[in-house]
């Protein structure tokens, strides 16, 4: 749930809504929720193939491409009256193109930062935007 919660946030991009009001705020989050869940069922078939394949490290599909592709072709996807067979599998040959690895132990350990680097930061470096 907390992963969930922060690909919610990253792709609310929460500086830029669509309108000022809390009514166009509501609207992005559940475009956002919708299109995410959308996601999931359509990069499932291009999961398994990442899946099939024997490679050294396991690969998934790159978040940020489908959400992008899907982002896209929403309306031709849920307006269009004809087959939508043939945008699916457009689709899912845009999924496969830029998999991601899953590397164990990828991740080093971050750097505790001082207490004096800090304040530095937040007094002279940081840009505050209002």
């Amino acid at each position: 749930m907390e992963t969930f919660y922060g690909v919610l946030k990253t792709r609310l991009d929460l500086e830029n809504f669509s309108g000022l009001g809390a009514q166009a705020v509501r609207q992005d989050f559940h475009v956002t929720v919708y299109l995410t869940g959308l996601e999931s069922i359509l990069t499932e078939t291009a999961q398994a193939q990442f899946d099939a394949r024997e490679t050294r490290h396991p690969q998934t599909v790159n978040r940020a491409v489908s959400f992008n592709a899907i982002k896209h072709h929403t309306l031709d996807l849920l307006s269009s009256n004809l087959d939508t067979q043939p945008l699916i599998e457009r689709l899912t040959v845009l999924f496969l193109t830029h998999p991601t690895c899953a590397r164990p132990q990828c991740c080093p350990p971050r750097q505790k930062t001082s207490a004096r680097v800090l304040l530095d930061f937040h007094r002279r470096q940081k840009k505050h935007c209002y």
